[in-house]
């Protein structure tokens, strides 16, 4: 799979991070929680390769948090990041962790400004992360106002930001950026799962089919039958060896939406989808370090 999904927009921001990073001290890394790997955008660890790194797994709500460790140590064994962060934007969660690391950056480069006669400094922190993981509402929790703007669609925030967030830490916000390919299918397929690109970029059919596919690696697919009340249909046993477009068919009757013997499977995918980026599917990773 070659996927092209590279918006003018786009190459203008890497060009805005590569322009900037000259003046930052250090880059914080939004991944999504569900799939770290596939939302950390390869492009940022060759451009910020200098720079002390902070990763932050956003939407920890919305994962089994017995997981977590294992993220952590990946990242921070392979050195990737010099720092890791667990949070929920959506609950406010763990920001006080984080903001003891950058107190810790703040004062180690004061330090060094002290040496050359210099009493004062701050820390510019570059914000970065690929569409729709949540950056500006992290930005709003982390100065506890609301000053960047927020939405929910992927591409939302179009231009650089500078925001104080007090004496010692300024943040400069970047819009989300992806990288120009998608080589691999199942990087692609994560991110379209948990709607990091927007819902028209692959065929949404074939996107809930190997949303499917997860579930069954995950021994998850189990969770269908509760969430959607498929015992008229199926059980939790026998849902695990039921060919998806099967499963696809009894949600579409089940959900009320298989009308004048038309299937309509692209309304049934994006409600199934809809569901499982509100956590109604159930938490858990949608891919775990020993997998890569």
């Amino acid at each position: 799979m070659n996927i092209n999904w590279y918006p003018g927009h786009m190459k203008k921001t890497k060009d805005l991070i590569v322009e900037n990073l000259k003046i930052i001290d250090v880059v914080i890394e939004i991944l999504d929680a569900r799939i770290p790997l596939s939302s950390k955008n390869p492009d940022i660890s060759k451009l910020a390769k200098s720079k002390q790194k902070i990763v932050v797994l956003n939407k920890v709500d919305l994962v089994d948090t017995k997981d977590l460790k294992k993220w952590e140590e990946y990242f921070l064994k392979n050195e990737i990041s010099d720092y890791f962060v667990a949070l929920s934007v959506e609950k406010g969660t763990n920001f006080n962790e984080l903001r003891k690391i950058t107190d810790k950056i703040y004062s180690d480069k004061l330090e060094k400004m002290k040496k050359k006669g210099l009493r004062k400094t701050e820390v510019r922190a570059m914000i970065v992360g690929i569409p729709n993981v949540g950056k500006s509402k992290f930005i709003n929790k982390f100065v506890n106002k609301n000053k960047a703007k927020v939405g929910n669609t992927p591409g939302f925030t179009r231009g650089k930001q500078w925001i104080k967030i007090n004496d010692k830490i300024e943040l400069l916000d970047t819009p989300g950026v992806l990288w120009p390919k998608f080589e691999d299918e199942n990087i692609a397929y994560n991110l379209a799962i948990t709607g990091s690109i927007k819902d028209n970029v692959l065929p949404i059919e074939e996107v809930v089919m190997k949303f499917f596919d997860k579930l069954k690696i995950l021994n998850k697919i189990e969770n269908l039958v509760e969430v959607y009340n498929l015992e008229e249909y199926t059980n939790k046993e026998e849902i695990k060896d039921t060919e998806n477009h099967k499963i696809l068919e009894m949600l579409e009757k089940r959900l009320g939406i298989f009308k004048n013997e038309e299937h309509n499977y692209e309304t049934v995918a994006r409600r199934v989808l809809k569901d499982y980026r509100n956590g109604k599917t159930g938490k858990f990773f949608l891919e775990l370090p020993e997998e890569f």
